[in-house]
């Protein structure tokens, strides 16, 4: 299910090629693979993740020219408004400063009310989905799912409904007893249009052993993800980063998501997520998050991995700040993402960047990276 390439500059091409000519030769390699539309080896994407100085400024020429070939000149944003419905949660994640225990005096759980007001207050602001995650609640089974969807379809039939990650998913089949395929079923048929593929954190096992040890593993993961796909509900793809992982866990994440799409063309788009530890435990056991290389690096290079499979590389004002957001726009990026209007989850974890921000705002991004902004769909189709 690999894409189909557009042209590009032959002055630019003319260029990059003449850089390569002084680079190691690994590197070299794989980056004129990358050029010439071949698909990155896992040795080659293990080595891109480690370049530094004048071989990560050639990656990130090379990246920014392959999503000139592979989505032109325009870059984008969707109108939406993120609502967390619970944060109570029985998950252990040591990168999380969200969740709540039931009995703790912070803990919330929003009423069909407080849904329905959210929902009515981002039509009124243009929105064209709601985001909604939670945490892991003990008691919320099939029927307080479809009474979420429920309640937004009362409000409104048009609002994409993008919702309730693996790990949520997982949670709700096992509570349930049933196949996670079923639940997939109901859902739908109440209304919900796709998933968000986050809870992936680093698809590496021992990874998630010292980050997330309750947490749903790899195998799980990927098994609800194709189960989405197959249900004909789309998901969007992330890696969160920083944490634990090597340049190799790295480098097999992007390849296993590579290897999804080719066999289910399932994923929306790909989301790098720098970790935010500062006020979760991560930051006692001293990981202070990636560097601003390190950034462009995981971008530039999931551009390249991913390059006619998943086309799409969302770079997170949420998680960068906003200027970090924009020059992702030059190492790859070609989406920041949403307005969100409310965001929960990284905030507490010590995010310092807000919870919104206006189309017009986003707008001023992308033209500040001297890039065509336009409002998307959930699904990638331009709406203006």
């Amino acid at each position: 299910m690999k894409a189909a390439r557009m042209g590009a500059s032959p002055a630019l091409e003319g260029r990059t090629e003449r850089r390569l000519a002084d680079a190691d030769p690994l590197v070299a390699g794989a980056l004129d693979r990358a050029l010439s539309g071949k698909d990155l080896r896992l040795e080659e994407v293990e080595e891109l993740l480690r370049v530094s100085g004048g071989e990560l400024q050639l990656l990130l020429l090379t990246a920014d020219l392959v999503r000139r070939k592979l989505v032109g000149e325009v870059a984008t944003y969707v109108v939406n408004r993120n609502v967390n419905h619970t944060n109570i949660c029985t998950g252990s994640c040591r990168f999380c400063a969200f969740r709540r225990p039931p009995s703790h005096p912070e803990a919330y759980s929003l009423t069909p009310q407080q849904l329905r007001a959210k929902v009515e207050e981002a039509v009124k602001m243009g929105a064209t989905e709601i985001c909604l995650q939670g945490g892991l609640h003990p008691d919320f089974g099939l029927e307080t799912y479809l009474g979420l969807l429920r309640t937004i379809r009362e409000v409104s039939e048009e609002l994409h409904i993008h919702a309730f990650s693996p790990a949520e998913l997982d949670h709700l089949s096992r509570k349930e007893g049933l196949p996670v395929d079923e639940v997939l079923k109901l859902l739908k048929e109440a209304g919900l249009n796709s998933v968000p593929g986050t809870a992936a954190e680093i698809l590496s096992d021992r990874v998630r052993e010292t980050i997330c040890p309750a947490k749903i593993r790899t195998e799980r993961w990927v098994e609800i993800v194709r189960s989405c796909h197959r249900r004909g509900i789309p998901t969007t793809s992330t890696m969160m980063y920083g944490t634990v992982e090597t340049p190799e866990e790295r480098a097999r994440h992007l390849l296993l998501l590579r290897e999804i799409q080719r066999g289910t063309g399932g994923f929306t788009e790909f989301v790098p997520l720098p970790v935010v530890p500062q006020n979760t435990e991560l930051s006692r056991l001293g990981i202070t998050g990636p560097t601003p290389e390190d950034n462009l690096r995981v971008h530039a290079v999931a551009r390249l991995a991913l390059a006619g499979y998943i086309n799409h590389i969302q770079a997170s004002w949420v998680k960068l700040g906003p200027e970090g957001a924009r020059t992702m726009l030059l190492a790859g990026a070609d989406d920041l993402g949403g307005t969100l209007f409310e965001e929960n989850i990284t905030r507490e974890a010590g995010g310092r960047w807000g919870q919104g921000m206006t189309p017009q705002q986003l707008r001023s991004l992308i033209l500040g990276a001297g890039r065509v902004p336009r409002q998307r769909s959930t699904l990638y189709e331009l709406l203006d």
